[in-house]
C-alpha cells in the first residue's frame, strides 16, 4: 500500500513537471504557440520569430503655458512665493542673486563713516514688496512637483522681473547671468541705486523698530496740545459772542460753550 502511494505521488509530480515544461515550451517557442482565435474571427498572423518584450509608451511631457501667480510674498529679491490653484509655488529668478531681509550694506559716505552698516536688505525687500503690491506675476512654466522650485523669469505689469530687480539695484547678478543683466547691474551701481545708495534719512529709527530686542531708544513724540472735549458745559452769557463768527447760528447746541 505504501509502495502504491509513492508511485502515485511520483506520477503526479512528473505529470505536473511535464505540464509546466510544456507551458514554458509554448511561451518561449513560437512554433508551438496555441491559436486561441474564436470562431468567426480572423486568426492572428503566424509567429515565425522569437517573442520580444518592448518598452511601454512614456507619457508626454507636461505642457508649458502661461499661468498667473497670486498673493506674491518676497522671500528675498530673487526668490518669491505665489499661489496658483490652491497651491504655493516657489519661484527663483535665474541669473540673479537676491538680497535677504537681514542683509546689511556698508556706508560709503565720508561724513557717515563712523556709522558702520545700515540695514539695506530690510529697506530693499520692503520696497520690492510695495512695488508688487497685489499684482500677479505672469509666468510660463509646466506643472511639476511641489518640492521643486520654478526656475524661470516672470513678467510684472509687462516688465521682466529679473531685469526689474537688477536695474533698480535690488539684486546682484550671478556669474552665469546674461549680458543684459550684467549691463543693468553696472548701470545701477553707477547711478547709486538699491544696495549702492546712501542710507535714507532716519534709517536708525527703522533699525530700532525692526531689530528684535534692540535697546535703541526712539526720539520722543512731540508734545502737542490736546483739546479737552470732556469738560462740563456752562450757559452762554447774553453779551458773549462765539468765536469764528458762529454767534447767532441756530442749532441744537446753541447757548452753551465749553467750560474753560
Amino acid at each position: 500500500m505504501k509502495a502504491l502511494f509513492i508511485k502515485t505521488a511520483t506520477a503526479v509530480f512528473l505529470w505536473a513537471m511535464a505540464g509546466e515544461a510544456g507551458f514554458a515550451q509554448q511561451v518561449l517557442n513560437p512554433g508551438v504557440s496555441r491559436d486561441v482565435t474564436p470562431r468567426g474571427m480572423t486568426p492572428a498572423p503566424q509567429i515565425t520569430a522569437p517573442l520580444k518584450r518592448i518598452p511601454g509608451v512614456e507619457p508626454p511631457a507636461p505642457e508649458v503655458r502661461e499661468r498667473n501667480l497670486y498673493r506674491i510674498r518676497v522671500v528675498d529679491t530673487a526668490t518669491f512665493e505665489g499661489r496658483y490653484l490652491k497651491r504655493v509655488w516657489r519661484l527663483e529668478l535665474p541669473g540673479v542673486v537676491g538680497v535677504s531681509r537681514d542683509e546689511t550694506c556698508k556706508i560709503s559716505q565720508p561724513d557717515q563713516a563712523d556709522e558702520g552698516d545700515w540695514p539695506c536688505g530690510g529697506f530693499i525687500t520692503r520696497s520690492l514688496q510695495r512695488h508688487i503690491r497685489l499684482t500677479a506675476l505672469n509666468c510660463a512654466f509646466a506643472w511639476q512637483p511641489s518640492d521643486q522650485p520654478l526656475k524661470t523669469s516672470c513678467n510684472l505689469r509687462g516688465d521682466d522681473l529679473a531685469e526689474l530687480v537688477v536695474s533698480k539695484g535690488w539684486a546682484r547678478v550671478a556669474a552665469d547671468a546674461s549680458d543684459t543683466l550684467k549691463d543693468l547691474a553696472e548701470q545701477a551701481e553707477q547711478q547709486s541705486l538699491g544696495i549702492h545708495q546712501a542710507p535714507p534719512r532716519g534709517w536708525q529709527n527703522y533699525q530700532a523698530l525692526t531689530r528684535q530686542g534692540s535697546s535703541t531708544e526712539l526720539p520722543p513724540p512731540p508734545d502737542l496740545p490736546i483739546a479737552d472735549i470732556t469738560g462740563p458745559l456752562r450757559p452762554l452769557d447774553a453779551d458773549e459772542e462765539l468765536e469764528d463768527g458762529l454767534a447767532g447760528n441756530e442749532g441744537p447746541g446753541e447757548g452753551f460753550i465749553d467750560q474753560p
